[in-house]
């Protein structure tokens, strides 16, 4: 059977090359292991990139489509993105629906399918824009809204089956996407929409090419005895499909803020929607600036993404924004509305960021996963942008309204505050016993012999249960409580091993999560 070299990092699983011996064959290995890991990351964060970089310039960008109407006049585009992000929200309730009946199977040709379609919709959405066809509009929408959840996810797998120095590259991948969309958006009227319609192939293209170089996409992965090829589930829909395990008190408060934070910033465009591309333009500028203020401490420390500091920055962000629009009234607009969008936008980023690692953590079937967090994240954008289109028309357009809202808005923000600190305090408080261990309440001596009672059980049980020698290793560290990016570190494997063997063992326990696999261990060891 064929294995792949790992990617991902740490020491390869295949031999050297042919008559490579010692130190020289081992470094040529490592060098070589590092060189396809390099280009590996190269491809996930330009990749990922091109397709988030898709979806600000078609919908978020009516520069690139001709605008027939003038002074203000809806064009119908937001008619398409609000379409959009409601098909994002179905997408996720048929994959949940119908993973509960029937075991879901996503071939590779469906990439390159939903990468096609969503190119061709881009010409068929500028026609339909030109000649007022809404329904038209409407259903480019709701197709681009399927395909994108689908392609969405394919990188959000690809980023899950990394070890943890893969999270800073989210935050990479939606920094170069800012920068595509702004040299896409000022490239002459031509060139900028020949390069929307090639940023999902593009995208499709190296999502491919970098799947083929790892072997997480092989059949060999998740395998079943006496099963066809063809009914692989593959990275994308492998591994567990409870949601309950996802860390919905982190996910829901960023959900709540970045909903504040979209609903300013609709109530601030107004009716229209001709100032969308100034103000897109503008939070694109300021969600880049976040983006690279995350970078440098990410940098600084790989193995620690304190999500909690960038979220209080972007609060901050949005914060000041409201606060200029409340001051300086109408003048107070252009940046006060780019710093709340661009806010907002950042605000989504964390919940993909967040999404990522507990799909590491978890081994949570990635298209469960980012199916629901796209869909999050979707209808958030939705109901704050359709609610914000309504302030003006229920209270009026005075300078009243428009201060009390953003006076809501600041007092939202702030009470959010004031729980995540409380609630982030009260959980620091008590300490873990291996938290304490760390911490000088225990000897380093006892906590080596309780690992070692935990290791012994886990060996004892994973035999009573006819777990395979690589499966009752990985068992033993998770029986300890590690992490699956902590386990592929320590076996010298990829995280996407690591998946593997997690899946067999929960089939062989008859379990569907981690934390049903710790009662189970507890129950009967």
């Amino acid at each position: 059977m064929r294995r792949f070299g790992n990617v991902e990092g740490g020491a390869s699983e295949s031999s050297g090359a042919p008559g490579s011996s010692g130190a020289h064959g081992l470094g040529r290995g490592r060098r070589g292991a590092s060189a396809r890991w390099g280009r590996s990351r190269a491809k996930t964060v330009a990749g990922s990139a091109l397709l988030w970089a898709w979806g600000f310039c078609c919908y978020l960008s009516p520069a690139l489509i001709p605008q027939p109407n003038e002074g203000g006049a809806s064009v119908g585009l937001e008619f398409g993105y609000f379409a959009s992000q409601a098909a994002v929200v179905l997408f996720a309730l048929v994959v949940a629906l119908w993973a509960r009946r029937w075991r879901i199977v996503v071939r590779k040709p469906a990439f390159l399918v939903a990468a096609a379609v969503a190119s061709l919709s881009v010409v068929v959405l500028a026609a339909a824009v030109r000649a007022g066809a809404f329904p038209v509009i409407v259903v480019c929408g709701v197709v681009d809204g399927f395909c994108i959840s689908l392609l969405g996810a394919a990188w959000g797998a690809r980023y899950s089956l990394g070890a943890r120095d893969m999270r800073p590259l989210v935050v990479m991948s939606f920094l170069v996407a800012y920068l595509l969309y702004l040299l896409v958006a000022h490239a002459p009227a031509p060139w900028s929409a020949a390069a929307v319609c090639a940023l999902p192939l593009a995208s499709w293209a190296l999502w491919m090419s970098d799947a083929s170089a790892r072997h997480e996409l092989s059949a060999e992965v998740f395998p079943e005895r006496g099963a066809d090829a063809s009914a692989m589930p593959g990275e994308l829909a492998a591994g567990s499909w409870e949601a309950r395990v996802l860390p919905w008190r982190a996910i829901g408060v960023l959900v709540l803020a970045a909903f504040v934070g979209n609903l300013m910033a609709s109530a601030v465009m107004g009716r229209g929607y001709a100032g969308a591309d100034s103000l897109f333009f503008g939070g694109i500028v300021v969600c880049a600036c976040i983006a690279t203020m995350s970078l440098v401490p990410l940098t600084a420390d790989r193995n620690v993404l304190s999500v909690e500091s960038v979220y209080r920055i972007t609060l901050t962000f949005t914060a000041v924004g409201l606060v200029a629009i409340m001051v300086f009234g109408a003048e107070g607009i252009p940046v006060g509305g780019a710093l709340v969008s661009g806010s907002a936008f950042y605000l989504q980023v964390l919940v993909f960021l967040v999404i990522t690692q507990s799909t590491q953590e978890e081994g949570l079937s990635p298209l469960l996963s980012f199916s629901v967090g796209q869909a999050l994240i979707s209808g958030v954008v939705f109901a704050g942008n359709v609610l914000g289109k309504q302030v003006f028309s229920l209270f009026g357009s005075g300078e009243f309204v428009l201060d009390a809202v953003c006076g809501a808005g600041l007092l939202a923000l702030f009470f959010m505050l004031v729980a995540r600190a409380s609630r982030a305090g009260g959980a620091a408080s008590p300490a873990t016993p291996a938290g304490a261990a760390r911490l000088g309440g225990e000897g380093p001596s006892d906590t080596a012999s309780d690992e070692d009672a935990v290791r012994e059980r886990a060996d004892r049980f994973a035999q009573r249960c006819g777990l395979t020698k690589r499966e009752t290793e990985v068992f033993g560290y998770l029986a300890r409580g590690r992490s699956l990016p902590y386990i592929a570190d320590a076996l010298f494997v990829t995280t996407g091993t690591v998946k593997t063997h997690t899946v067999h063992i929960y089939r062989k326990l008859q379990v569907n999560s981690k934390q049903e696999l710790m009662d189970l261990f507890e129950a009967e060891a």
